[in-house]
């Protein structure tokens, strides 16, 4: 009888233990849980300042790199600026000296007294880079000069004095200062278009990245918002200050955020809300939510909350979309929204996390800005360039009869008249009859070149050796007495338009041919070296003349000859005919030379051309 009571005072003993363990237990894990969902909202929160903190940088640095853009720009308007007012102040003193009308007068001094402001501004945009501030600084006093000489020029005009007295020296002379104006402005135009094109790379970099960190900014600040609020809803199921803790989380959120019921109303805001709004919470319980868009929103913001709450069944997606705001003082701004449905207790719940996107959108405007006036751009150069080609096959074409006429006259002279002519006679019609078959010659180069131009580009794979050596026959053919070593690389594969290239090997060997005409025995050699990328670079290399390697930067430009006519004849039009159809290709040409010691004029084609069509190679041996 005693042993039964001990028993059950035992049981009873181990069962008060239990529920005192339990309960323990509980709390650790409680209090564990907690520490950890606090940890991961501050890192959470932590991150979204960063990622504010960045995109106001990046915002920063957007802006410091659009500005960089339209300085370079300007700097290179003022440039052509000042080179086109040079060429009227030259135009207009030359037109009055000759023709001595006042009309010529006007656009003479208007041009002279804009040129020194022009170039003060120029400096000013210059400022921040020292070495072409210091180009434009030295080139000042030979502008100066270049205006003197043409003030001189106007007043011999004035005096009637200009084809008697000064002609000549006053015209090379401000031809002399203009090629070193020209000179001048050259290296700081393609160094200013350089950086142009650097500067218009790091904007659409920084455009991408502000872009990328906005978006960034938005999942983060949605994923931390969302997740704030479901949590508080949770939380509002098991404890009585559920709603003081709510109101305390909302707070800490940097969004706007608004909970709204199935009939549109809104059922809990922040302080955020009434920030960006205007709006108390008070003043917002129970209002629609239209209450906080335009009023041509508010039927799409209804039907974009029905879409929720019609949905039956599955996990309903998170989504976002861009509309207007409205503050209380009437002052619209864009925002972007973000919806997640939750569940309460009383029923479904949608959260929507509303955030002010005013910066975002002015960037994306001044990036969209900036790439209109870019394509604005391009599409004025293409108009330039199609105008200057149209005017250069015009002029061209229209020389050809005036120029027929004066060397059919000149001929009926010599056939005609030619006992009436003494020797000096005689020899000045002959000159003005060699002078017209060389404009005719350049015409005929202009037009080609013209041609090429407009010729579209048609690609195709073929054997560029055997081209060189069908060039190389033609010259051969036209002077079968010359004593030439062709030395022609064999299997050399390309990819372009072969008869584009043709005009380029054709200008180039036959630059060869010329300029080695005065040996004895030439040798001309044509072949292809690889690059670093695996591509290649041809070359066509003579023993002949040469040049002098300070002038190379004349030796693409049209009209730039560094040889005397009488030495070598020639048009000045094959080199530059050549490089457009390298351009064309997007590859490069350059050429070395040494004086009586030979030339080399190398090129590429686009990247990578040929280089898989077999070996890169040196020229073989003579033809």
């Amino acid at each position: 009888m005693i042993l039964v009571p001990e028993k059950n005072g035992a049981n009873n003993a181990r069962n008060a233990e239990s529920p005192n363990g339990e309960p323990s237990q509980k709390r650790v894990r409680r209090a564990a849980g907690r520490i950890s969902w606090g940890a991961g909202f501050a890192l959470a929160i932590l991150s979204l300042v960063s990622v504010v903190a960045i995109s106001r940088q990046s915002g920063e640095q957007l802006k410091d790199a659009t500005r960089a853009v339209t300085r370079t720009r300007e700097v290179l308007e003022k440039l052509g600026e000042i080179s086109v007012r040079l060429s009227e102040v030259e135009s207009a003193a030359r037109s009055f000296a000759i023709s001595g009308k006042q009309s010529h007068l006007n656009p003479f001094y208007t041009a002279a007294q804009a040129v020194p402001a022009e170039m003060d501004e120029l400096k000013l945009l210059l400022r921040d880079d020292p070495s072409r501030l210091q180009s434009v600084t030295e080139i000042g006093p030979v502008i100066a000069r270049h205006l003197k000489v043409m003030k001189d020029m106007v007043e011999l005009g004035n005096r009637n004095l200009f084809r008697g007295f000064g002609q000549r020296g006053l015209t090379d002379e401000g031809n002399t200062l203009m090629e070193q104006i020209r000179a001048a402005f050259n290296p700081v135009e393609k160094g200013q278009r350089a950086q142009l094109e650097r500067e218009q790379k790091v904007v659409a970099a920084k455009a991408e990245r502000v872009t990328l960190i906005s978006l960034a900014g938005s999942i983060l600040a949605g994923v931390v918002v969302l997740a704030c609020g479901a949590c508080a809803l949770s939380a509002m199921h098991g404890r009585g200050k559920a709603e003081e803790k709510l109101d305390r989380l909302l707070g800490a959120i940097p969004d706007a955020l608004v909970i709204v019921n199935a009939e549109g109303k809104i059922v809990g805001s922040n302080g955020q809300t009434e920030k960006l709004f205007g709006y108390s919470d008070r003043e917002l319980q129970g209002a629609s939510m239209a209450l906080l868009v335009p009023e041509r929103f508010r039927q799409p913001l209804r039907q974009y909350y029905a879409a929720y709450f019609s949905q039956r069944g599955g996990p309903i997606p998170a989504t976002t979309m861009e509309l207007c705001g409205l503050h209380k003082d009437g002052r619209e701004f864009p925002v972007e929204v973000g919806t997640k449905p939750l569940a309460a207790e009383k029923g479904l719940v949608l959260t929507s996390a509303i955030r002010d996107i005013t910066g975002r959108k002015q960037v994306e405007q001044q990036v969209s800005r900036l790439n209109k006036e870019l394509a604005l751009r391009a599409v004025e150069l293409e108009a330039a360039n199609k105008e200057l080609e149209a005017f250069s096959y015009s002029v061209s074409h229209d020389l050809r009869s005036p120029l027929q006429n004066i060397d059919s006259f000149s001929q009926i002279l010599m056939e005609d008249y030619a006992n009436r002519l003494d020797s000096d006679g005689r020899d000045y019609v002959q000159r003005l009859r060699g002078s017209c078959l060389h404009m005719q010659d350049i015409i005929e180069a202009l037009l080609a070149l013209s041609n090429m131009m407009r010729h579209e580009l048609l690609v195709d794979h073929f054997d560029l050796s055997a081209l060189a050596n069908a060039v190389a026959a033609d010259l051969k053919q036209k002077n079968p007495d010359r004593l030439v070593d062709w030395v022609i690389a064999e299997g050399l594969a390309v990819e372009g338009d072969a008869q584009l290239l043709r005009v380029v090997l054709e200008n180039l060997f036959g630059n060869a041919w010329k300029f080695t005409a005065n040996h004895p025995r030439a040798r001309i050699e044509f072949g292809a070296l690889p690059q670093s990328n695996g591509a290649r670079t041809y070359f066509v290399r003579d023993d002949g003349a040469g040049f002098d390697m300070a002038h190379a930067g004349n030796l693409f430009k049209p009209f730039k000859r560094l040889h005397d006519q009488s030495e070598f004849r020639g048009t000045g039009i094959g080199l530059a005919t050549a490089q457009r159809v390298i351009e064309r290709h997007r590859g490069k040409i350059w050429a070395e030379g040494v004086v009586n010691h030979g030339a080399t004029f190398c090129f590429t084609l686009k990247d990578g051309a040929g280089a898989a069509n077999g070996e890169n190679h040196d020229p073989a041996e003579p033809k």
